[in-house]
């Protein structure tokens, strides 16, 4: 792999950190990975969107006047986490409301639903819309539906727009919801990308050969063919295209041809001659026509198609001018120049980088001070730690300590088993267990309970993707469970994973409206029969480290029959999975086995 790049760690910091130097309007809030306007207008509807990063300029190419106020960004693709995103909505809040665009994914719906659940309670007026453009996923009552792909550029452009305009809140959700209505996308890739923290192509592919389909995380698409001609490409996308939208003869469309990255701008400009003459020959009329890349799959080679079906409102909604780092058009806003001007000169009266310039230094000390305080309020582990017949509080950390470890030594492993979703489950789960370690003097240890909970926080904010919210659960509702126990015994330990089951099935429903079951192909598949073999030992009075031995081989056994069946949520639900385990269950297997070994 050669990238220009630190390190894996720091690759999206240093990322939002020089996109924030060369547009000083902008700010990069880092504690939280956000990408805002420096300046928020409280009198107009804000719009937050974000995801994992990535598909650059999606989305904090996005962020300017005429489309988003703020985007929060993940790891590479690993979905914000819930705490990012509560924040990105309280740095946001406006007198007429937020509305969140979201790309419908597991780890999107999750983090962000989560987060607006927060900030509800804090009074801020949220709303969200829900983008699923991508035709190559077909609707499943058993999975999250069709994945939300270029077609975001649309509905970031036009509810943009209308918030610009000062549309309420109802009013920019609505014509954000009439795009996602009326967009449609599919894409295809020549090669495979490359996540930093993997170092090694997502999935293998011949250089004869192609991915029909394909989703922007490299995700397996359709089926596996032979390399086509621009021209068989289009004369093959098109038509799928227009009957899944209905389109007729005589209407219009706003056209993208997006790139993944990896294939040159003349590729783009050929293939949009191909695809235009295959619209003109069925009767579509070409509005406006976007060329480039937009929403990428980092260096992945490949383009997708959308077409966007437009009326007089949203023509001009689309014209209407925009100033971002990545879209430009229409007139030059007065006050936007005038604001930019006015940060770069402040800039260099102070002698300090535009970029990294931010008015928020009150708040940022004040933060400073709230983490002081409460890290000089948290207690240590009182006594050795105890791991026999009953485990005391230090015994737990010794156990979480240890579990740490493995996770952080078997990333690299747990995303190349991540072969059903887009390979990034060892680099989200071990970025939430690394932070834990660093942070590890400031979690609370006063019982066991009050320990799981404390390290729940730092899971929930860390750990990307859909890891926050299902690990953070598990180890919340595990704490709950066990509050104020200074030891468990084995029924104690077993409550304590039959919890972690219910926290990772509410989570589902919450998000949802249904949590998984066994068979779903989830970490749930490994992680009940672990449970439940807990249970069950704890009632025939087994010894308890022969009990977490049978436990961890129940979860092994059940992640391997995930093997054998078809995914039924999350991302892997729209893609083949058969032949390939859950990579949270085989995960959990591992974890599981090696913990066992090592205590």
């Amino acid at each position: 792999m050669k990238k220009i790049m630190n390190t894996a760690e720091s690759f999206v910091y240093d990322m939002c950190h020089g996109l924030a130097k060369a547009h000083p309007e902008l700010e990069f809030v880092e504690k939280y990975k956000v990408v805002k306007k420096k300046v928020i207008d409280k009198n107009k509807v804000t719009l937050i969107s974000g995801g994992g990063s990535g598909h650059e300029p999606a989305h904090a190419g996005f962020v300017g006047k005429g489309m988003l106020d703020c985007a929060v960004c993940g790891d590479v693709f690993a979905s914000p986490s819930q705490i990012q995103v509560y924040n990105a909505l309280k740095l946001t809040a406006s007198k007429k409301g937020t509305l969140m665009i979201v790309k419908n994914y597991s780890g999107d719906c999750m983090n962000f639903n989560n987060a607006a659940a927060l900030a509800k309670e804090d009074g801020v007026e949220v709303d969200a819309v829900y983008v699923n453009d991508d035709i190559a996923v077909k609707d499943s009552l058993y999975t999250v539906g069709r994945r939300g792909v270029a077609g975001t550029v649309f509905v970031h452009k036009i509810a943009g727009a209308k918030a610009e305009q000062g549309g309420s809140l109802q009013e920019v959700k609505a014509v954000a919801q009439k795009v996602i209505d009326n967009v449609r996308s599919f894409g295809f890739a020549l090669t495979s990308c490359t996540v930093p923290a993997a170092g090694s192509p997502t999935f293998e592919i011949g250089e004869d050969e192609m991915e029909f389909g394909v989703g922007i995380h490299g995700e397996p698409g359709r089926k596996r063919e032979k390399l086509q001609s621009s021209k068989a490409l289009a004369e093959r996308i098109i038509p799928d295209l227009i009957e899944d939208l209905g389109l007729k003869a005589g209407e219009e469309i706003a056209l993208l041809i997006n790139g993944f990255g990896g294939s040159p701008l003349q590729e783009l400009y050929l293939f949009n001659n191909d695809v235009t003459n295959k619209l003109e020959a069925s009767g579509i009329k070409v509005y406006k026509t976007m060329v480039g890349n937009y929403m990428t799959s980092i260096d992945m080679a490949g383009a997708s198609v959308t077409l966007l079906r437009v009326d007089s409102e949203l023509k001009g909604l689309l014209d209407y001018a925009v100033s971002t780092p990545a879209i430009t058009w229409g007139a030059v806003d007065a006050e936007a120049l005038a604001c930019k001007e006015a940060v770069q000169a402040l800039a260099k009266a102070l002698n300090i980088t535009p970029g990294a310039f931010t008015p928020k230094a009150v708040e940022e000390d004040v933060a400073v001070a709230e983490e002081a305080e409460e890290e000089n309020a948290v207690c240590e582990f009182v006594g050795e730690a105890v791991i026999g017949e009953k485990i005391n509080t230090a015994g737990m950390g010794k156990i979480v300590e240890t579990m740490a470890d493995i996770i952080i030594e078997n990333e690299v492993a747990f995303c190349k088993a991540d072969r059903c979703g887009d390979g990034d489950f060892g680099m989200s789960i071990a970025k939430g267990f690394k932070q834990l370690k660093a942070d590890w003097a400031t979690r609370k240890k006063g019982n066991v309970g009050e320990f799981l909970v404390s390290c729940s926080e730092i899971i929930m904010e860390y750990c990307g993707g859909a890891s926050g919210p299902i690990w953070g659960s598990a180890f919340r509702w595990a704490g709950k469970t066990a509050l104020g126990k200074d030891e468990v015994d084995l029924q104690g330990l077993a409550d304590i994973l039959q919890a972690a089951v219910k926290g990772v099935q509410d989570t589902g429903e919450k998000s949802f409206g249904h949590g998984a079951v066994v068979g779903d192909k989830t970490l749930i598949d490994a992680l009940v029969p672990a449970a439940d073999s807990l249970s069950a030992s704890a009632s025939a009075g087994e010894a308890l480290l022969d009990a977490m031995v049978k436990a961890a081989a129940a979860a092994v056994e059940g992640a391997d029959k995930t093997k054998y069946i078809q995914a039924k949520l999350g991302r892997a639900g729209v893609t083949d999975s058969i032949n390939y385990p859950d990579a949270g269950a085989y995960g959990l297997g591992v974890i599981f086995t090696e913990l066992c070994k090592r205590i």
